[in-house]
């Protein structure tokens, strides 16, 4: 067997984890990272798949998928209500992302949507129905020989402390979080009021059908809270990425003689 990178890629709190640790249990593979290991830190393989997970390389795969024909990709994408009112339990006390860094993913999946070696994913359909999402898996990417199925993740993964902690525990797969943002409505009414490009964001990916569901937001007193990523500005460290990241693809390409 040739070589083969298979990243999961997509929005913090999309899923990556619960897809990552999926593939790495269910699947036989030679190698895998423990948890998250940016792309460009994986080190060059002569055969066999490698398995591999960082979220935010969403931003970074179109170039790379070009020039490395052993990059497959499967980039997870999740309501965005639920992506700004979800917790991580190594960040007690405050949430996790807000609407500019699932924007960003946003624009990155749909710059790769259309190649052959991406499959974009819902979060919702991969609770909702695990096994058919596991034959989409296995239609795109056919040099997976499943071990097991995807609805006995919980019976045979073994997955690490950091890996339970951004899952909130190893369990059966369910939908009980696809909703989960109805319980935070204060965070979400203060993101709406911020960015109420969200409100167009949610129709134009079919999570609802019109701009009814902020009836739930009209009598809801919006509230500030602590954020891993800022709500301001962050144009000098977003030009600052890019440039770095620039940098670390050189290296990848010529490490892979590419």
């Amino acid at each position: 067997m040739s070589a083969r990178n298979l990243h999961v890629v997509g929005c913090p709190r999309s899923g990556t984890t619960l897809m990552a640790e999926m593939l790495v249990a269910c699947y036989p593979h030679e190698a895998h990272s423990e948890h998250e290991e940016t792309l460009f830190k994986v080190a060059p393989h002569a055969e066999g798949i490698r398995l591999s997970k960082k979220p935010n390389d969403i931003l970074w795969m179109a170039p790379v998928l070009k020039r490395d024909p052993s990059l497959h990709v499967i980039a997870m994408l999740r309501d965005p209500r639920s992506v700004i009112c979800s917790m991580h339990k190594a960040w007690p006390g405050m949430y996790f992302c807000n609407y500019p860094v699932w924007k960003r993913a946003e624009k990155g999946a749909a710059g790769i949507a259309d190649h052959p070696r991406v499959l974009l994913i819902r979060y919702e359909d991969l609770v909702r129905d695990p096994m058919a999402v596991q034959a989409q898996i296995e239609q795109r990417f056919p040099f997976l020989e499943r071990g097991h199925d995807f609805s006995r993740f919980h019976e045979v993964a073994q997955s690490g402390e950091d890996a339970q902690n951004a899952l909130g525990g190893v369990r059966e797969v369910d939908q009980s979080r696809i909703a989960g943002w109805t319980s935070h409505l204060p965070r979400l009414k203060q993101q709406v009021e911020r960015y109420p490009e969200l409100v167009t964001d949610l129709v134009r990916h079919g999570y609802e059908k019109d701009d009814q569901w902020l009836d739930l937001l009209k009598d809801v007193q919006p509230e500030n809270f602590p954020c891993r990523y800022s709500d301001s500005s962050e144009f000098w460290k977003h030009l600052e990425q890019k440039l770095r990241f620039a940098g670390k693809r050189r290296r990848y390409f010529k490490a892979r003689g590419l």
